[in-house]
């Protein structure tokens, strides 16, 4: 879990910039965060859609508390790279689909 932290904060620091001061106030809302999505992983009471919904929430509450640290032009950056991924993802996942169906 330490390396997934690290790698959120150096994410987040290469996508804004972050002060020091906002590096230190990020680490806590990284640590709550990556947290709460392994309490999530781990909870059998759960089924996959109930799962994915607090998984949804975790993650909203997660920017808008990162947010909270950030500049409105970071803010702004933030949500363009977040954007940009989002986009990764999907295209990825097409070509996943592409593939699997092709075989």
């Amino acid at each position: 879990m330490a390396v997934v932290k690290k790698g959120m904060l150096t994410a987040l620091n290469n996508q804004v910039s972050l002060s020091a001061d906002q590096q230190d106030k990020a680490k806590p809302i990284i640590d709550k965060h990556v947290a709460d999505l392994e309490a999530v992983k781990n909870d059998a009471t759960l089924d996959k859609a109930a799962k994915r919904e607090k998984v949804v929430q975790l993650r909203q509450q997660y920017v808008t508390d990162i947010n909270g640290i950030l500049t409105p032009d970071q803010q702004k950056k933030w949500a363009a790279a977040r954007e940009a991924n989002k986009a990764k993802v999907k295209t990825r996942l097409k070509e996943r689909a592409a593939q699997k169906a092709s075989q």
